[in-house]
């Protein structure tokens, strides 16, 4: 009988849930110490870091005196949704754990709530709601409990920046005065609030409004890579005793070397890759060659990449797109590139002032970082996806 072929124990793409997730116990619980403090939290951290699993984590790991929720905004299109949802997320909350209490029941009164789905739709007695009065109302009611309420925003930026490109700046503007109005109000006690996103924040707030005041509350939350030990171990926890496909030491060591920038989505892109192969050539025996294939496979295939190089002319407008992205073919063939000629870069694109800004935000999104006064691609993947996106290049 043929012995049954198991995969590893990852996902790729999909954010990783239950037994497919890895724990990141330091960053959970630097985020719980800041909302013990009565802090509000922004996950600062590159797209694929899996930001998403650390929330959805939480929440169900939510400790006694906290009830808390996750929610995945980004197909919101208009500020009254946006208040509409978050309501609807404060009274869905409560719903799961106080909907049979005498002070949910009377909340229900007096809210005029007819019905809580599942899903968190809120059937009300009255049609016309006014979500913003009803979202401050009951900010103020909820001082009234033991308990303290999160609610995990995942994708804000996203929102704010498409209500900003579809002509709805107001909108997003007072969406960010709402949402500051409610974590500074000092009768505010027992709401908490952790955003997270796959574009900087900071970014789009100054993007709308020109400058960065409205989140400088915010307590940051950095969300690093994994360790090189953290690496090894998520490699081993991925693969186990059951997977086909092992790695020793040696395997490891190689693949790493592969990868050097440890986001598990990247480290599942080889391990799937690699698993592929094996099993087309019924061989579960891999040498450092079957790695370096794996490697050359996953950037041909440039849908994994594609939306680093998409997001940048779809958040910036096409000449602050177009400056940073001759920056990175320029790191793409050159292997790195110094302060000199990002600035001349700069002064062919008529971005002298603003060219630092612009790098900043390139090393918080993930795509270079500093080293030695030099900015190199931090992900050997990306340095890849450019170069053959962009295979020529005479700068």
């Amino acid at each position: 009988m043929e012995q049954e072929w198991i995969g590893p124990k990852i996902i790729v793409g999909n954010t990783a849930t239950g037994s497919y997730y890895f724990p990141r116990p330091q960053i959970v619980t630097e985020i719980w110490e800041e909302l013990a403090k009565g802090n509000n939290t922004l996950i600062a951290a590159p797209r694929r870091v899996g930001k998403s699993s650390v929330m959805l984590d939480m929440v169900t790991n939510c400790p006694a005196g906290y009830r808390c929720i996750f929610e995945n905004i980004q197909g919101i299109k208009s500020e009254a949704e946006f208040y509409k949802r978050f309501y609807e997320l404060m009274v869905q909350c409560l719903s799961t754990f106080e909907k049979t209490t005498t002070w949910f029941k009377k909340l229900w009164q007096e809210h005029k709530i007819e019905e809580v789905s599942i899903d968190g739709k809120i059937k009300f007695k009255d049609g016309t709601i006014d979500f913003l009065e009803e979202i401050n109302l009951l900010i103020l009611k909820l001082n009234s409990k033991e308990i303290k309420i999160v609610l995990f925003i995942d994708e804000l930026p996203e929102v704010l920046h498409k209500l900003y490109k579809t002509n709805k700046q107001e909108e997003a503007a007072s969406i960010l005065k709402n949402i500051r109005n409610w974590r500074q109000k000092e009768k505010v006690q027992n709401l908490r609030l952790v955003f997270a996103g796959s574009i900087g924040l900071h970014y789009v707030v100054k993007t709308i409004e020109g400058r960065t005041t409205d989140t400088n509350d915010l307590n940051p939350i950095n969300f690093e890579a994994l360790t090189t030990a953290e690496a090894k171990q998520y490699i081993q926890w991925a693969t186990g005793n059951n997977a086909t496909v092992q790695y020793d030491e040696a395997l490891t060591t190689h693949l790493m070397s592969k990868i050097q920038y440890y986001v598990p989505y990247f480290i599942n892109l080889m391990l799937d890759e690699i698993n592929k192969t094996a099993r087309r050539n019924n061989n579960a025996v891999i040498s450092n060659a079957e790695i370096e294939k794996a490697f050359e496979s996953v950037v041909k295939a440039s849908d994994h990449f594609k939306d680093w190089k998409n997001r940048l002319f779809d958040y910036m407008d096409s000449s602050d797109a177009n400056f940073l992205n001759e920056i990175l073919i320029h790191i793409a063939h050159k292997n790195h590139i110094s302060l000199q000629k990002i600035h001349d870069i700069a002064v062919s694109h008529n971005k002298v002032n603003d060219r630092m800004d612009m790098i900043d935000g390139l090393e918080k999104d993930g795509y270079i970082t500093e080293q030695k006064g030099k900015y190199i691609f931090l992900s050997p993947f990306l340095k890849a996806f450019w170069k053959r996106n962009n295979p020529i290049y005479n700068g």
